[in-house]
């Protein structure tokens, strides 16, 4: 079956009167809606009337070629400031409480009931936004990029308003964006949206617009049109429009901080206490429709919710998200060069180095659209000195650059360019040049990139290939390179996909994250480069039963990741042979065999216990995850694996676990929210060596409402022998402006002196920080 449409192009109506957004539909511009299925009562309200059929929402899960069993209804409607929307959304079952996790922002629509408005503004199948409420008005917006393939990005958060009304067998949800809050082209009069029902109680998703279930729910090219009653600033809107052109935002911040004691060194009562006031301002101006330009100078980031802590047992660095605001938003135009392990450009690299935090001065971004086909992106920061003392030394003063700029080719691919540049401020480098010469100059690295990237019309090809070189003293004009592709095939049963990856020694992007061509030799101490290919292939075939009750589908997997080295030598491989398990109440069951192949040509000690490995091993193991009915009150992930490691044996148990209380009444809001996350190891080598990891967070989330959040968060691990606590208080007092409170402390593992006591832990750093931001616009 084809995509749903309507009888016509889907109609956004122009009100002539103001809307108050109230989840009350009153206003004349819904009373006049078809598609709504509203009749007034005697009171002169709306009441529902269940005998319109108007059905034409449809399933995406458990399947994607039936009608939608629980009925949506919406319309669209645009003034001079706003785009409305109004969301009918039928309870099946009201005896059942609704699946909601908690009242915070940005909830995840894999667990939670809500209805979303995804806009494409720009017709291009790569990029538009998400808007979403709950039952319970809490908010989600967020980007979709990449054409929406893997979700929404719900970093993006912009100003925008909406209410919702329960009643007993249906809700309703009303919304209203304002044109600030978007990016677009005033004289484009259709634009492409559609709009999904996340009805988890009765464990089923719908769109408006089909979203077959082998794709993502934001996928872009699946998207309906809408049309205005007359293009945005052709109407009687336009002198408005024109002159809301000049939008400026201004964003002051103030914070104060304490802190007492430094890592690695216990902490005592006596020890003193610093106070360190900050002020800094974030600042948008829109510089048109659809470009935009954002200044923050003296950045704080001390509301950053505290990275999640991972257990490394390979060679190289791990990957942790960026959680800072100004560098999450637009981040696709800049973060989406390359590869996972190839990034020219990785936004933690400013301001956050491997010795400490180092304060940034300003910053100054431009991003956005020229015309429907041109995405534009330049950046500019600049971090001040930091003296770390002792042997850590001192980091000097960086400016940071990037440009980035896409154009849309075909039906929603695109050609992107991009140039990475830092510059260490007042800092020589030696060299000696190509003729023999002792040389100096800046320190400097530069990465320039461009590449292609694949998505057709229906989403069953999609694929990447790009080409890097890195710049930097010393470097000859025909070394640095970095190169790869990706192409993926998908259709309902078949998904195919095969990557290559190249990575000279010579490639450098300090601003970026390739950890691979690092290889550290713990005999010589020293960091040895090395050139590195990659080979991923991989084969899916999965099958969709017809309307069974238990199994929505199951699928197998053949996949193989390995990489060699210049001479194409195999130094390490990854195979899988697995069948994974589809429940309809959304439990998944995966089991693999899986083979490993390491030929080290440098010694490693995993464990950092004296234990290393040089040479050939190989080795073969079972893994398991279970993944529970996410619906439910309490849920879990659930992963196990056994098999051979080097020269013995690997049992490692890990998963996560989530319990949520709702309040008792009627409403059953959702009050508290307890998580546990653990990853248990326990590596065998011999009858005399055996070594546990174990890694432990707990997590509480309490919801006071949409606007009041409590958070508790605590992290234990062995294999770092750390401890921190985490305990962060967020008052929205209005949209955009908010009102942090978080206090940290951590601990270290320490000796004891004591005879009958080997360590213990105690506290290292402990800081409170509170912070005030307020937009004005």
């Amino acid at each position: 079956m084809g995509t749903i449409k309507s009888q016509a192009l889907t109609l956004c109506k122009f009100s002539g009167e103001p809307v108050v957004v109230d989840g009350i539909p009153n206003e004349a511009v819904w009373r006049k809606s078809s598609s709504l299925g509203f009749v007034d009562s005697m009171k002169g309200q709306f009441q529902w009337r269940k005998d319109i059929a108007l059905d034409r929402f449809i399933q995406q899960y458990p399947y994607d070629t039936s009608r939608a069993e629980t009925q949506t209804r919406f319309a669209l409607a645009y003034d001079e400031k706003y785009i409305y929307a109004l969301f009918i959304c039928e309870n099946r079952h009201p005896e059942k409480p609704y699946v909601i996790q908690s009242l915070k922002r940005d909830f995840s629509v894999t667990n939670t009931d809500a209805v979303t408005l995804t806009l494409s503004p720009f017709n291009d199948g790569q990029n538009g936004f998400s808007f979403g409420v709950t039952p319970y008005n809490s908010q989600r917006e967020g980007s979709v990029e990449n054409g929406g393939g893997f979700g929404v990005t719900t970093a993006w958060d912009q100003v925008w308003y909406s209410a919702t009304k329960r009643y007993g067998d249906y809700w309703i949800a009303e919304m209203a964006i304002p044109y600030n809050s978007l990016r677009f082209n005033p004289a484009q009069k259709i634009w492409r949206f559609n709009v999904a029902r996340f009805d988890f109680k009765n464990n089923e998703i719908s769109s408006f617009a089909r979203v077959p279930r082998n794709f993502n729910i934001s996928s872009l090219v699946f998207c309906d049109s809408m049309t205005f009653e007359g293009a945005l600033g052709s109407q009687s809107a336009s002198p408005e429009l024109v002159k809301k052109n000049k939008n400026i935002v201004f964003i002051p911040y103030m914070s104060g901080i304490g802190q007492q004691g430094q890592s690695g060194v216990r902490t005592k009562a006596t020890d003193a206490i610093t106070a360190a006031p900050k002020v800094g301002f974030d600042a948008k101006v829109a510089l048109s429709r659809s470009l935009n330009l954002d200044l923050t100078v003296n950045p704080d980031f001390a509301q950053v919710d505290v990275d999640v802590q991972q257990v490394n047992l390979t060679r190289y660095s791990l990957f942790f998200p960026e959680r800072r605001q100004f560098f999450i938003e637009n981040s696709d135009l800049f973060a989406s060069f390359g590869f996972r392990q190839i990034r020219p450009f990785f936004s933690r690299r400013i301001g956050l180095g491997s010795r400490g935090p180092v304060p940034i001065i300003g910053g100054v971004r431009m991003s956005g659209k020229i015309g429907n086909n041109v995405r534009l992106g330049v950046m500019n920061i600049t971090t001040q000195s930091q003296d770390f003392g002792g042997s850590n030394g001192v980091i000097p003063a960086t400016n940071y650059s990037v440009f980035a700029l896409q154009r849309k080719v075909f039906a929603a691919s695109n050609l992107a360019f991009i140039a990475v540049h830092d510059q260490r401020i007042n800092t020589l480098v030696s060299y000696v040049d190509r003729h023999g010469k002792l040389t100096q100059t800046g320190d400097y690295n530069s990465v320039l990139g461009s590449e292609f990237n694949l998505l057709t019309k229906r989403n069953v090809w999609a694929g990447k290939g790009f080409i890097q070189k890195s710049l930097y003293p010393g470097l000859s004009g025909d070394a640095g390179y970095a190169h790869a592709t990706w192409l993926r095939y998908r259709s309902l049963n078949w998904t195919a996909m095969w990557n290559h990856e190249y990575v000279s020694k010579h490639f450098l992007a300090r601003t970026g994250f390739v950890p691979r061509t690092d290889n550290f030799d713990p005999i010589s101490g020293k960091m040895i480069k090395y050139d590195y290919w990659r080979l991923e292939p991989s084969l899916n075939y999965s099958i969709y039963p017809k309307k069974n009750k238990h199994i929505n589908h199951y699928g197998f997997v053949l996949s193989n990741s390995s990489y060699y080295d210049s001479s194409f030598h195999g130094t390490e491989s990854e195979s899988e042979l697995g069948l994974d398990l589809f429940f309809q109440n959304s439990s998944i069951v995966h089991v693999s065999l899986d083979h490993s192949y390491y030929d080290l040509f440098l010694p490693f000690d995993p464990l950092d216990e004296g234990k290393m490995f040089f040479g050939k091993y190989q080795w073969t193991g079972v893994h398991t995850e279970f993944t529970t009915n996410n619906r439910k009150p309490l849920s879990g992930y659930l992963e196990a694996n056994y098999g051979g490691y080097f020269m013995g044996k690997k049992y490692e148990f890990s998963g996560n676990m989530s319990y949520r209380v709702q309040g008792v009444g009627k409403q059953k809001l959702p009050l508290l929210l307890f998580t546990a996350n653990f990853n248990h190891i326990n590596i065998v080598l011999g009858d005399t060596f055996n070594s546990t990891i174990n890694l432990i967070g707990f997590k509480t989330e309490y919801t006071i409402n949409t606007n009041t959040y409590f958070t508790g968060f605590v992290q234990y691990n062995t294999q770092t022998e750390k401890m921190n606590v985490n305990v962060r208080f967020q008052w929205r007092y209005r949209p955009m402006s908010d009102f942090f409170l978080v206090y940290s402390q951590n601990y270290d593992q320490f000796q004891s002196v004591l005879p009958n006591r080997n360590s213990y832990f105690g506290p290292t750093f402990r800081s409170l920080a509170a912070k005030w931001v307020y937009w004005f616009n």
